[in-house]
């Protein structure tokens, strides 16, 4: 969950503005959105991205599915908008049609199967080398439904959205380490204004063995129950889906979520595992949480985080390691008291507060050691200590600098 400082405070002596009309949200399953654009051939890039942003899926679009609309699109501000409405339904039900029909395995192979996955994650992360990695994320804000323009203008902390529902915000990239068995970064002050400032809504640390590591916990302590097949990139997966009372999940470390009582909180979530050998290729792990921040009453919060981890060479040696996550956060737009917040509702005709909605797409590559190369000169018996990569990897030759693996 990203740092759940309250963005803006919206200033208690503006009165609210009647809108002019309700927005609406157009909800669509996987098939009407093809359907859509299959339709929308030759249409304008930002014309049709802002159709699409004004869209919600009711189903998970597919990576398989995604790519593949992906490369019907002409521009980039409809892939965008694309990108920002899969990432969204990451947390949802596929499509029934997309589900293999194959029979769900007996209460004994289920069990055996959840046993090979914890072992996997218990050799897995003992195993992982220390490393570092290139993290891009792609930023979005906006709201969780279309609402009106008087609104946007209402709320400053949505006018940057531009009116839309969710719209990019910002694009980063930032060198991520695993040492010592914990992720890092090389450059604390940059993560802090990476992830917990106004624009950052991404995971930050967690992806390489946080989150792996609440699987055992999730298994022996929580309730996990058979869900479905699904077809991943090579074989079947098995996925069951779990509820499980845990320690409030501190994926970013900011500052503001320190006032946050550390639970335990009832999170829900999905486990995907390759039936052959335990690894695990997809993790999902939400919390819908009420907060009072300052005594006017509690108000939903939310971090959802999904995790997918494939085959990545690390110095000749083959690891199973995350390449793609999606973060979503939700909060309140802003805070006021509650007889406030009911007469700024009922003037905007809303069911409930608004709420503030980010999400990062997030994926990693150029995947290193980390290790050092010594030189050692004629009168000199040791080297110096090796320093952590810098966020681009340096062009110059030290005496000790981390050195990419060898094609």
């Amino acid at each position: 969950m990203r740092n759940l400082t309250i963005l803006v405070l919206l200033a208690l002596t503006v009165p609210p503005i009647l809108a002019t009309k309700p927005a609406t949200t157009q909800m669509v399953t996987v098939e009407q959105l093809e359907q859509f654009l299959s339709a929308s051939h030759g249409e304008k890039d930002g014309k049709l991205a802002n159709q699409i942003a004004d869209m919600k899926l009711t189903e998970r679009l597919s990576d398989a599915k995604l790519t593949g609309l992906e490369e019907e699109l002409s521009g980039s501000k409809s892939r965008e908008a694309l990108l920002a409405l899969a990432d969204e339904s990451a947390f949802l039900d596929l499509p029934a049609v997309d589900i293999p029909s194959s029979r769900a395995p007996d209460p004994a192979a289920q069990a055996a199967l959840l046993a090979k996955a914890v072992d996997y994650v218990n050799k897995t992360i003992a195993k992982l080398p220390d490393f570092y990695a290139t993290k891009t994320s792609i930023s979005f804000a906006g709201t969780p439904t279309v609402i009106s323009h008087d609104l946007h203008r209402a709320i400053p902390s949505l006018a940057h959205a531009g009116y839309q529902r969710l719209a990019a915000i910002g694009t980063s990239s930032i060198t991520v380490l695993y040492r010592n068995g914990q992720d890092a970064y090389d450059d604390n002050k940059k993560r802090l204004e990476n992830d917990c400032g106004y624009s950052g809504m991404s995971s930050g640390t967690g992806e390489f063995g946080q989150v792996l590591a609440l699987v055992p916990v999730i298994v022996a302590q929580g309730s996990v129950v058979w869900s479905h097949w699904e077809q991943g990139n090579a074989e079947p997966q098995a996925v069951f889906r779990y509820s499980a009372m845990l320690p409030f999940q501190d994926y970013l470390r900011c500052p503001g979520e320190m006032n946050i009582p550390p639970g335990p909180y009832e999170y829900h979530g999905e486990i995907a595992i390759n039936p052959v050998d335990g690894s695990i290729p997809r993790v999902t792990n939400a919390l819908r949480l009420l907060i009072d921040w300052d005594d006017s009453g509690p108000q939903m919060n939310g971090g959802d985080i999904m995790v997918k981890y494939g085959p990545v060479e690390i110095g000749g040696t083959t690891y199973i390691c995350p390449v793609r996550s999606v973060f979503l956060g939700l909060q309140p737009a802003f805070t006021a008291s509650p007889s406030w917040r009911e007469n700024f509702d009922h003037g905007f005709g809303l069911a409930e507060d608004p709420i503030f909605e980010g999400l990062d797409d997030v994926s990693f590559g150029q995947y290193h050691l980390f290790r050092a190369e010594v030189r050692i000169r004629p009168g000199i018996n040791a080297a110096p200590e090796s320093a952590p990569p810098t966020s681009t990897p340096p062009t110059a030759q030290p005496k000790i600098t981390p050195v990419p693996p060898q094609n």
